[in-house]
């Protein structure tokens, strides 16, 4: 989920529990125990003592800045646990969504958590391990759920999604199945540069729906209850992954390996449920998505 300017990140409603995040150039670090080792990983991230993770901190519960500005949520608890299963650092470094994959394929970073869709087509030219059951959702304002009890109630109204998600073409999908190929009036969407972007329509009256993961819902569900409401049926999201550069097999098998013991220790499940989405559990997998 994340394209987004300085101006769209998310602070969240309530203060949570920060790590130790030094300053360092283009992120932050945090220290892990080294005594778990290195091995398994690529023969440079060794030498380095340290892994380098792309993330756009505006998709909360995912990650976030926090009420003191301090990076917070999902990934950022898993990434330090990652670090700690390999023995390595963990440097963050942030940057719009809409530039993370490329972050990947320039070497600028090693992998990609940022509540990152696995697809077929992102396969082509980067490879996932999968940590995540993601799902989409259809929402609106909470004073206007109750239009919407059928599909066919989305013709003719607006829906804004951010341009760079799987939703965007699942939402494009939707308008022709259920409206357009009926003789029904389009589903109008108007593309995004964020998801927060996204909200920002529906706040101010621009547009009648919008598409984003469920994980967000759940946690404007605690922070704010009842100004949104999700409809109609999930649309058949992807499951979030780790990005990394095509064919890094080693350090692929490294990190799935890493987050097994990060998932059998407890603390994977322990990490979602503290945030309300440990509905999305699951065993780490390599490019899952067929």
């Amino acid at each position: 989920m994340k394209k987004f300017t300085t101006a769209a990140r998310v602070a969240a409603i309530t203060a949570v529990a920060a790590f130790g995040l030094t300053g360092c150039v283009g992120g932050a670090e945090t220290t892990a125990d080294t005594s778990a080792g290195t091995t398994g990983l690529p023969q440079a991230i060794k030498d380095a003592g340290k892994i380098r993770i792309g993330l756009s901190p505006d998709f909360p519960p995912m990650e976030f800045r926090d009420s003191d500005k301090k990076l917070a949520g999902v990934d950022i608890e898993l990434q330090q646990k990652l670090g700690e299963a390999l023995g390595v650092q963990v440097e963050v470094v942030e940057s719009p969504f809409d530039q993370l994959i490329n972050s990947v394929q320039t070497g600028r970073v090693d992998l990609v958590m940022s509540g990152i869709s696995d697809t077929v087509e992102r396969q082509k030219t980067a490879d996932f391990v999968d940590y995540f059951k993601s799902q989409g959702r259809l929402y609106t304002s909470g004073t206007r759920a109750g239009e919407f009890k059928q599909e066919s109630d989305l013709c003719g109204k607006t829906l804004a999604v951010s341009g760079k998600t799987d939703y965007f073409e699942q939402v494009k999908t939707l308008s022709k199945t259920i409206c357009t190929d009926k003789g029904l009036p389009e589903l109008s969407i108007l593309p995004t540069d964020s998801g927060a972007a996204a909200r920002l329509q529906i706040d101010q009256g621009r547009v009648d729906l919008a598409a984003q993961g469920a994980e967000n819902l759940a946690y404007f569900d605690k922070t704010d209850p009842g100004k949104y409401a999700a409809v109609l049926d999930p649309l058949p999201a992807k499951p979030f992954g780790i990005l990394m550069q095509k064919d890094n097999t080693q350090l692929a098998n490294a990190v799935k390996d890493a987050l097994t013991k990060v998932t059998d220790s407890g603390d994977y499940q322990k990490i979602l449920d503290k945030w309300g989405i440990g509905y999305g559990a699951m065993k780490p997998e390599i490019n899952g998505v067929k």
